[in-house]
């Protein structure tokens, strides 16, 4: 028997299913409904099978054939079309946001310390601009035309970020057999957001005096709690992250202390605060207009707020705030540079404020936290910025000054 186009249009079932094969292994299956479809009969290894090749009238006889002919290929070089068919849809189904968010859930969120920065990237740049693409149709032009559209909008340095994250995510795919290479894996930072050259930007004495007067006055336009946060990060030297994920139960009021928790560090470290009158009044003005266990929330959600909400009002404010191009990182800069010109701190000291981790000799053997060094270094810190907003010239003080005669303002 060999299907013809009228014999197939005039095909009817009974009471039962209806089926009918030709030589060729091409078949038709009838419901008692009327529905038509195509199948192909085969063996392969001795076990016999029935391949699915679609319904009838959308698949005419002469596409079945066509399919027919590719499926009787597969099996003449020992591919088992049903199997085959399986893998190319997967293939076709696979995107890369699958692949991201595989990576993200399978290492990120289990390695990673601060892994809403990297999710923030994924949901704002990489799926937007991506992640309706098939992994092995994706090249290296298709990721540089994405990262281009970060640059244009200024933002070179976040692009190169971006890049660092797919290099890593399709690294891991690859690793996993999701991907057969990593499309992004030539692309270089230098000739995507460029070179990045160490900032060494900090804020001047008048530059602090002025922002600090301005962050108290009404032309802000940012909410009281970010400019708390700003005061605080300049008093504290500490990241925005770890302000913005702070929590009330770290504060410990009674004994002037916070304890910023591992996972909200940088490093991965437990990071003790004294708080000085001065800076823990501004967690209380922050605790009294607060419904959140969040120190910095959303108004309206009580949610924390995303990790760039400080860095984005910065940005908004620099040109009525009238002090040269600065970042909110750069607070956390001029509190370690004043305190070593100004205060004459002790550079260790100054180390264990930022709570950066010490050289692998020093870390292994000296866990000394100099709790009672640091708290002095504050309370001088506290005082100089106080007297520099009322108008009172600087004289050094204090116990962990080292010798005066190198700082700045040293007698």
């Amino acid at each position: 028997m060999k299907f013809t186009d009228n014999f197939i249009k005039n095909l009817q079932a009974e009471s039962d299913w209806l089926e009918k094969i030709e030589a060729t292994g091409l078949g038709v299956r009838v419901t008692p409904s009327g529905n038509k479809s195509w199948f192909y009969r085969f063996t392969l290894n001795g076990k016999r099978s029935k391949m699915s090749l679609g319904g009838y009238p959308a698949i005419s006889l002469k596409e079945a054939r066509e399919l027919l002919f590719q499926a009787q290929k597969l099996k003449e070089n020992g591919i088992n079309p049903i199997e085959h068919n399986k893998h190319e849809k997967l293939k076709q189904q696979n995107t890369i946001e699958l692949i991201i968010r595989t990576w993200y859930e399978g290492y990120i969120e289990k390695n990673r310390k601060q892994p809403l920065q990297i999710k923030q990237q994924i949901n704002a740049d990489i799926i937007p601009l991506l992640g309706d693409k098939n992994p092995e149709q994706l090249h290296p032009r298709d990721i540089t035309k994405a990262l281009d559209t970060i640059v244009n909008r200024g933002s070179r340095v976040h692009a190169n970020k971006v890049l660092s994250t797919l290099k890593q995510a399709f690294n891991y795919a690859v690793s996993r057999g999701d991907m057969s290479s990593n499309p992004a894996a030539g692309i270089r930072a230098r000739d995507i957001g460029g070179l990045e050259k160490p900032r060494e930007r900090y804020l001047t004495p008048d530059e602090i005096k002025s922002l600090w007067h301005f962050l108290d006055g009404s032309n802000s336009k940012i909410s009281q709690s970010i400019c708390t946060a700003l005061k605080i990060i300049l008093l504290t030297g500490v990241r925005s992250g770890e302000i913005l994920l702070a929590t009330w139960d770290e504060i410990d009021f009674e004994h002037a202390l916070w304890t910023i928790p591992a996972n909200h560090n940088k490093n991965g470290l437990v990071m003790k605060i004294p708080l000085n009158t001065f800076t823990k009044n501004l967690f209380i003005d922050l605790r009294n207009q607060s419904a959140s266990n969040f120190i910095i929330s959303n108004f309206k959600t009580g949610e924390a707020l995303s990790d760039k909400a400080i860095a984005k009002a910065v940005k908004r404010i620099q040109e009525r705030v009238a002090i040269p191009q600065w970042t909110t990182h750069d607070l956390r800069r001029t509190f370690a540079t004043l305190m070593g010109e100004i205060l004459c701190i002790d550079p260790v000291v100054i180390e264990k404020c930022l709570g950066h981790k010490m050289p692998k000799i020093m870390a292994t053997y000296n866990k000394n936290e100099m709790l009672p060094q640091r708290k002095d270094a504050l309370d001088q810190w506290a005082r100089y910025i106080e007297n520099l907003l009322e108008g009172i010239e600087h004289e050094p003080y204090g116990s962990t000054n080292i010798d005066d005669s190198n700082c700045l303002g040293g007698r």
